[in-house]
């Protein structure tokens, strides 16, 4: 059984604001490269499990000296219907995973970064612990019925934004402006920029989908 998966996605070169919130995470079972997001997953020195994609821009060297070390390698044509990114969630998923934590840089191409968002969603990973460590931020992709709460400090930025359909039954606790069994339409923004008032937060759904950006006090700034 596979407890927490990391999936290091491709892209632009992790900042050291990931990189450091990376490195404070001890507890993990299976180390996921989607194709390029090899080169970080390499720079800090793990042990990677899989490495998953069309490999169209992983270094030839690097995806060498994975193979010699035991990484499974598991290659796509290129012409697929699915980002590599995808392809790792769903193999995380196969494998039993109970949280998945992406890593990315975020920029790059935006519908790279669209895509993302949207394999978070998919309903294959809906009993799943979705998240990401996106840049300076921590983002959460809700499939109701569920509740996530994380650890924040007071001042931090909280932003809730329906995904796809109008999320509704949607509650929290620890925020300045607090919901309570309301609904969130997709088009609307009144969840932009909340405040953290506690340093322990809850945001519950009962059902559609819900992102949740929080992005930390001191790297706002």
């Amino acid at each position: 059984m596979v407890n927490t998966s990391l999936i290091f996605a491709g892209g632009l070169a992790l900042s050291d604001a990931t990189l450091r919130a990376v490195r404070e995470i001890t507890e993990f079972d299976l180390v996921i490269a989607a194709d390029s997001g090899l080169h970080s997953a390499q720079k800090l020195g793990l042990n990677i499990d899989v490495v998953i994609g069309d490999m169209d821009s992983v270094d030839k060297s690097a995806l060498a000296e994975a193979t010699s070390r035991g990484s499974k390698i598991i290659q796509h044509d290129r012409d697929k219907d699915f980002t590599d990114l995808h392809s790792a969630l769903l193999f995380a998923a196969e494998q039993g995973s109970k949280k998945i934590i992406v890593i990315t840089a975020g920029g790059g191409r935006l519908d790279h970064q669209f895509g993302i968002i949207a394999a978070m969603f998919d309903p294959i990973l809906k009993q799943i612990d979705v998240q990401a460590l996106w840049d300076d931020s921590k983002i959460f992709a809700l499939q109701g019925e569920t509740t996530r709460e994380f650890a924040a400090e007071l001042g931090d930025m909280v932003g809730l934004q329906a995904y796809g359909a109008t999320a509704t039954g949607v509650s929290t606790t620890g925020l300045r402006w607090k919901l309570s069994n309301e609904s969130l339409a997709v088009y609307e923004t009144r969840g932009v920029s909340n405040e953290v008032t506690d340093n322990q937060v809850s945001v519950s759904i009962a059902h559609g989908q819900l992102l949740i950006i929080h992005q930390q006090k001191a790297k706002n700034q």
